[in-house]
């Protein structure tokens, strides 16, 4: 099997993640582009190929993006994601393969007192907290109440991340529109605004945010 690189073995050698695969009893599944993938219970999932989108529906239909999955990328109900009025799913942008682990193999005490199984221990903590940050970031971003004001702060947020004004947007502007949560034509309309009032400049995906000396206002 492939090693994949993500932080959930991060300080793993080749040789102990091939001996993890085998103890830790996993599964891979391939799925295809446009494929609807229920959020596994009790498992976590590792992106080995492709692009998944994590998405969440609430009991009224509302679809909202809460996280995009490459290569290396790590969900699960275990990580966080287990509403009571929410229903959450995976979407392939592209075909995939997941590997697959059972909780449980990861948390329980290994016979052979394994010091790569306290490792990957160690990183699952760390990976709930960054996942903690980063829902804490989209809720920052949804309780904004106008969509330039979720558009300029999920902007900033990305400038901030990449040390950078400029920046290249990881979604469509259909997907972005689910990741704010707005109207997709109502934010096409307040981008093309924030674009002439000198705010941004936006070129397809590539975005550039000006400071406010550069807008003469």
């Amino acid at each position: 099997m492939e090693e994949v690189t993500t932080s959930l073995f991060d300080g793993v050698t080749a040789q102990e993640y091939a001996a993890m695969m085998t103890c830790f009893k996993t599964t891979v599944r391939a799925y295809g582009k446009g494929e609807e993938i229920p959020m596994p219970s009790g498992r976590i999932g590792v992106v080995q190929s492709g692009k998944l989108s994590l998405i969440k529906t609430d009991v009224n239909g509302v679809r909202t993006i809460f996280e995009q999955l490459k290569k290396g990328g790590v969900f699960g109900d275990v990580l966080g994601f287990s509403w009571a009025d929410a229903n959450f799913y995976l979407s392939a942008d592209e075909d995939c393969e997941i590997l697959y682990i059972d909780y449980e193999h990861i948390i329980k005490r290994c016979p052979n007192a394994c010091t790569h199984h306290s490792v990957v221990v160690a990183n699952l903590v760390q990976l709930m907290s960054e996942k903690t940050q980063a829902l804490s970031e989209h809720l920052e971003i949804l309780s904004r109440r106008t969509i330039r004001e979720k558009l300029s702060a999920y902007f900033s947020m990305l400038a901030a991340k990449n040390k950078s004004s400029y920046f290249t947007l990881p979604f469509s502007q259909t997907s972005l529109a689910d990741y704010i949560c707005v109207d997709r034509s109502a934010m096409v309309r307040e981008l093309k605004r924030m674009s002439d009032d000198g705010l941004i400049e936006l070129d397809r995906r590539n975005v550039k945010l000006r400071k406010p000396a550069e807008t003469g206002r």
